[in-house]
């Protein structure tokens, strides 16, 4: 049982495993990439995903919203029984514009690989840093592999949210 935690932590990132800097090459990774997941490395790997933030920006920040923002149950709509399903959820509106520059950071972290160098603080805007957050672990926790992005990509995308998510300070 001990072991069966320990392998969901590592599947669902609670154990570290999205965080940088990621070993995705790693020989004695639980999830070892095919080859084919990982052609061209971690640049490659990060490039991609920062196309599939950027080419749906608008769209992706205001979907992250949806984490400071009503749950479907909340709003008094339908509910889904899947976990992370909640496809009724209103975003937070007055967060979009916040969660899109700090999605545009990652986009930048992602494109020069600066995010596995150094920390960064990120500041909220005078939006809660909490809420602003539990957007990006929101959108973190709902990247669908194959549906969004490749299994590589979608390790370096959920790693660099968490980086950001890290990084949020209180300052204007």
């Amino acid at each position: 049982m001990r072991e069966a935690a320990a392998c969901e932590a590592e599947i669902i990132g609670r154990s570290g495993s999205w965080s940088l800097p990621l070993a995705l090459d790693a020989p004695a990774a639980l999830e070892p990439l095919p080859a084919s997941q990982y052609v061209g490395g971690a640049e490659a790997s990060r490039h991609e995903a920062a196309y599939e933030l950027a080419t749906n920006a608008a769209n992706v920040a205001r979907f992250a919203a949806r984490g400071a923002g009503l749950s479907a149950a909340q709003a008094g709509k339908k509910q889904f029984q899947a976990l992370l399903a909640d496809p009724n959820a209103v975003p937070a509106d007055e967060l979009v514009e916040p969660v899109d520059l700090i999605l545009r950071h990652v986009a930048v972290a992602l494109l020069d690989g600066r995010a596995r160098a150094e920390g960064s603080r990120f500041s909220s805007g005078g939006a809660d840093p909490a809420a602003l957050s539990s957007c990006l672990v929101y959108l973190r926790d709902r990247i669908g592999v194959p549906r969004d992005m490749g299994q590589a990509a979608a390790f370096e995308l959920r790693a660099h949210l968490n980086w950001a998510a890290d990084g949020l300070s209180s300052g204007s």
